[in-house]
């Protein structure tokens, strides 16, 4: 329910392409999510520079990826964390650097 009264997702959605437009090549995106809605979200973005995780390509074929993974996998709590903070057992972090017009292909 306060996801939707804050609008939450869309409030990320946002974010997202903002960050994707505005920030510098180089500039590394850094995202905590707490729900899987929001986890596969960021993923989407940040592996294919879309909210769907469509794959843009060009005349030739190259795939547009408008952000470098820094993270394969999201970094999670490790145990001992989670059995201190039950909270951050679904905490998930996922980084990506902008990469420049010339390395999106």
């Amino acid at each position: 329910l306060r996801m939707a009264v804050n609008d939450e997702m869309g409030a990320l959605e946002d974010l997202l392409l903002a960050a994707q437009e505005h920030m510098a090549p180089g500039g590394r995106l850094v995202v905590i999510s707490y729900h899987s809605g929001e986890d596969r979200l960021t993923k989407n973005v940040m592996r294919s520079g879309r909210l769907d995780g469509k794959h843009d390509a060009d005349d030739y074929g190259h795939i547009n990826r408008p952000w470098k993974l820094e993270t394969k996998k999201p970094v999670e709590a490790p145990t001992e964390e989670v059995n201190t903070n039950t909270r951050a057992r679904s905490a998930r972090l996922r980084v990506a650097t902008r990469r420049n017009e010339a390395e999106t292909k």
